[in-house]
């Protein structure tokens, strides 16, 4: 159907028809909907079909559109949030459609193709419309790639450009593009961020600026609570987020204990009042099959209930033999918004993972040379009829939030965490002289209970005194852990790592010794004020104390308790200052600390004093006012102290006892850049140059005194661009890929060092009206490489094929 100029009453009729704008329907040509087209509204519009979007648009903001409905066939909007204008709007709307609206002399939108003449009935001269500045807020979806505000440094709703430490956001888009799997592969294309082994569907781990990042401590956060209470408590699922927030180096000021490289905090997807449908089916390689769905709405009129209800089951193996990969995951989400200045959300999951634990591989094989040959990437040398990983666990929670009035807030958060699993996993000592035959092979039998509960509350107030604004926090948190291990462990026949005969029964299970019950609790106090001088430097002062209590006993005798109530408390700190020119450049320094607790005894019978980190960083941040660019550079010297090391009498006495004169430092550049070149073309850049290292070791090991971390790179790079063919009239068509180079590193535990690699990934995707269609491919070359050595050799993984088709209404 040609665009033509239409009657009044045609028109009406046609914008009714194509959209459904019945509230138009009652106002003035002349007036009313002239004074829509100017009003600022506020929209929260999720991506998806053009048609759709812009009938939800028209009716929230009064508005008649015109236009022929095959113009909108076919193409896809990337959504609209926060507060426009009815022009703004369409502009995001229309983004990379290659359609443009024109406004009318009685506030009306006419659509068309651009270029194109203008229509013969008399009109204003043409309107160039420019997406206003987008609303976002820390916990809320973000349209694209590039989020502008974080709470994660603050624990307050802060532009990242204002935040003195280094912070990397992954959105929800992100992950759906690039189909991450877990934490790790979310952060992948991040400075500096490396998995800890090869692919482990039993635990989030990774490396951060030299450190591993601990569950048990509190390397993993929720929506700004603890998330773990130890290793083995699972993955958290990707779909369920709305975005993962990486904050880079120490930061106990307001998390309590933490490891010193850094922690993850992820952010739940939540209820929201406008309505949300999505159904996706993915298949894959290694029989992968996965069904998954998010649901949200309103449940009033008003919009006081909200829902959201998002829900993932996948069936799938791994590139490892007999490995699986599955996965049930369930969130239903509530939320109460009874006025604008409150609100409680009430949020809960339900996630039940089978998989297996990989033993891995000699390292004569895979990295040395071997008369038997090289060891294929898929070898599994564990037992498939006894290994097995089953986790299931629960949470729920809510988050609240009062405002007293403009200057004060309340927010108050809480869960409670429940974690049950079987582990049963086989391991493999080293090669016979014949290198092939492994001299001994036993199973480990594990069953684990934690259970963890939580809460956070602060206030925050904001005020003026002369000519600086404050945003001062006041807040205290808790936590109360329980974790126990009941273990077994026997012996099992030997293998032969070439021709591998599996079906071995293992001996009789011996109960260990070592099973235990452990409690432990953790609060903490918090004062931070953020000042801002004359809008150009910002401020940021802040200090926490935190006592702990933790006790450990064996499983079978609660009167053995070599760990007894022993309390910790430590003072951490961070101050830093942030300069905001007027062309978007942010210099800002920074001084951090993290503090994680130390139990047992020295040989004198004195209690460890807790092991501490401190963190020096210089850094620069650009984002251009109004832009979808992102850009950061930091450099840091990041220091941990009072690292337990070999007591240097023992050799002298026969005994073992350790002392507390360790020191590891790390120093690093990284940098990163996130934008939107145009409409069609987006880029994701990051480096990280990492030298960690131990400086003091005990003096019984000597060798350890300048030795580099086991598993750290000095350089890592990564690059992920991707391109929409909008400017050839298919704007529904996109392609990506990336690279990701990982140079060579050493062995935690050997001085075997694994030779750098380069990882190419691909994607393509499809969209036209409410379906979407993609396939995505990692490691798109079938790249054999040794990914790490630690004790044992990882292959990192093969190629993986995914072919996906969602459909959004």
């Amino acid at each position: 159907m040609p665009h033509r100029t239409l009657p009044r009453l045609s028109r009406l009729a046609l914008a009714v028809a194509h959209l459904g704008l019945l509230p138009a329907l009652s106002l003035p040509a002349s007036a009313a909907e002239a004074a829509s087209a100017t009003a600022q509204r506020s929209y929260n519009i999720p991506a998806g079909p053009l048609e759709a979007a812009l009938n939800r648009f028209g009716r929230e903001a009064g508005i008649l559109l015109s236009f022929p409905t095959s113009l909108t066939a076919g193409l896809h909007s990337p959504g609209l949030q926060g507060s426009h204008s009815a022009s703004s709007g369409l502009a995001r709307l229309l983004q990379g459609t290659g359609l443009v609206a024109e406004a009318r002399r009685d506030g009306s939108f006419t659509l068309y193709k651009s270029p194109q003449t203008a229509p013969r009935e008399p009109t204003l001269a043409p309107v160039t419309v420019r997406a206003g500045q987008q609303s976002e807020n820390a916990s809320g979806p973000v349209v694209g790639y590039v989020a502008k505000r974080s709470s994660t440094g603050t624990k307050t709703d802060t532009p990242i450009i204002e935040i003195p430490q280094s912070i990397t956001v992954v959105t929800a888009a992100q992950i759906e593009t690039q189909k991450s799997a877990n934490l790790t592969e979310a952060l992948g294309y991040s400075a500096g961020v490396l998995h800890s082994e090869d692919v482990d569907s039993t635990r989030d781990q990774m490396r951060v600026r030299g450190f591993d990042l601990d569950a048990e401590y509190g390397s993993y956060f929720r929506d700004g609570l603890k998330y773990n209470v130890n290793g083995f408590n699972g993955q958290q699922e990707p779909y369920g987020l709305e975005r993962v927030e990486l904050l880079r180096g120490a930061s106990s000021v307001l998390y309590g204990l933490s490891a010193p490289g850094g922690l993850v905090n992820t952010v739940s997807k939540r209820p929201t009042k406008d309505p949300l449908h999505e159904l996706n089916v993915e298949v894959g390689s290694y029989n992968r099959k996965q069904l998954s769905g998010d649901f949200a709405d309103a449940l009033t009129e008003d919009g006081t209930w909200s829902y959201r209800l998002t829900a993932l089951r996948r069936d799938s193996d791994t590139f490892i033999d007999h490995i699986p990969d599955k996965r049930t995951y369930l969130a239903p989400a509530l939320a109460w918004q009874p006025s604008a200045a409150s609100s409680l959300t009430l949020l809960s999951e339900y996630q039940h993972d089978r998989s297996a634990y990989n033993p891995g591989l000699p390292q004569s094989g895979t990295l040395l040379s071997n008369r038997n040959g090289q060891l294929p990437s898929n070898r599994y040398l564990g037992e498939p009829g006894i290994d097995k990983y089953e986790n299931k666990r629960y949470t729920l929670g809510y988050l609240f939030e009062h405002a007293f009035n403009d200057a004060l807030k309340l927010r108050h958060s809480l869960r409670y965490f429940h974690n049950k699993n079987d582990y049963v996993n086989t391991w493999i000592g080293e090669l016979d002289s014949d290198e092939r035959t492994t001299l001994s092979r036993g199973v480990n039998k594990r069953h684990d209970e934690s259970s963890a509960t939580t809460a956070d509350s602060s206030l925050q107030y904001h005020w003026h005194h002369g000519r600086v604004k404050h945003t001062s926090l006041l807040g205290v948190d808790y936590t109360q852990a329980k974790h126990q291990s009941e273990r077994y462990a026997a012996d099992i026949a030997s293998i032969d790592v070439y021709a591998p005969t599996y079906g071995a029964a293992p001996g009789s299970f011996s109960y260990q010794d070592y099973s235990w019950k452990a409690q432990s609790t953790r609060m903490g106090v918090y004062v931070q004020d953020q000042m801002k001088f004359a809008d150009r430097w910002v401020m940021s002062l802040g200090g926490r104390q935190d006592d702990t209590k933790d006790k450990s006993c064996a499983f079978a005798d609660a009167s053995n308790c070599p760990v007894n109530n022993e309390k910790s408390n430590a003072f951490t700190g961070r101050a830093g200052l942030v300069y905001l020119a007027d062309n978007g450049l942010a210099p800002f320094l920074s001084f951090s600390q993290s503090w994680e607790p130390s139990t047992g005894v020295a040989r004198s019978g004195t209690r460890f004093s807790p092991t501490k980190g401190e963190q020096y960083e210089l850094g620069l941040r650009y984002q251009p006012s109004g832009s979808a660019t992102m850009l950061s550079a930091a450099i840091y010297q990041l220091t941990r102290t009072n690292v337990l090391v070999d007591d240097p009498l023992n050799a002298d006495l026969g005994d073992y006892f350790q002392v507390q004169q360790g020191e590891v430092r790390s120093r690093g550049i990284e940098l990163e850049a996130k934008t939107s070149l145009d409409r069609n073309t987006s880029l994701i850049a990051a480096y990280a140059y990492t030298d960690a290292r131990t400086l003091k070791s005990s003096p019984l090991t000597p060798t350890q005194d300048g030795r580099r971390t086991g598993g750290v790179p000095y350089n890592q790079v990564s690059l992920w661009g991707e391109y929409a063919f909008g400017a050839f009239g298919l704007p529904g068509l996109k392609f990506g890929a990336g690279a990701r180079y990982v140079g060579e590193t050493i062995g935690t535990w050997t001085d075997l060092e694994t030779p750098a690699y380069t990882v190419f990934d691909a994607m393509s995707s499809y969209s036209t009206g409410p379906w979407r269609f993609a396939l995505n491919i990692s490691n798109l070359a079938d790249k054999t490489y040794v990914a790490l050595c630690p004790y044992r050799c990882f292959y990192g993984e093969r190629r993986k094929v995914i072919v996906s088709g969602s459909y959004r209404w």
